[in-house]
């Protein structure tokens, strides 16, 4: 088998939640959140598609997703792919793939962007 690898992942999305932040029993802290990432207009109804990736931070990454990211905001996604195999409560064998971020960057937060979007529709209302 060939040691020649590459495993790094590049998201731009929408948080479809916001993150919950938990510490593993070492102290850790971990968060979690769902990203959104629009896939395009698939059918001919103009339905609109999105993929829904698990992503996972730790440490001081997971410290930054909880206090400053929120359901809606827009952010990019900089990481690896993991799969993690677990034992489900009623003892089957699972399997979940998550995307284990390096680095999160906000774009903007919900707030600003709905704030900035009231002002640009005022605008265009007073002209």
């Amino acid at each position: 088998m060939s040691k020649l690898s590459l495993n790094r992942v590049f998201l731009v999305g929408s948080l479809a939640n916001s993150p919950v932040l938990r510490y593993v029993p070492s102290g850790t802290p971990v968060a979690n959140f769902s990203l959104a990432v629009y896939r395009g207009t698939l059918s001919e109804e103009g339905k609109e598609y999105f993929d829904y990736f698990n992503i996972v931070a730790w440490k001081d990454l997971a410290l930054f997703c909880q206090a400053k990211l929120h359901k809606g905001d827009v952010v990019f996604v900089e990481g690896r792919i993991q799969v993690r195999v677990y034992e489900d409560s009623g003892g089957q064998r699972r399997k979940t793939w998550e995307i284990v971020a390096s680095d999160i960057k906000a774009f903007a937060e919900k707030e600003e962007r709905e704030s900035k979007a009231i002002e640009e529709k005022n605008d265009l209302e007073l002209s």
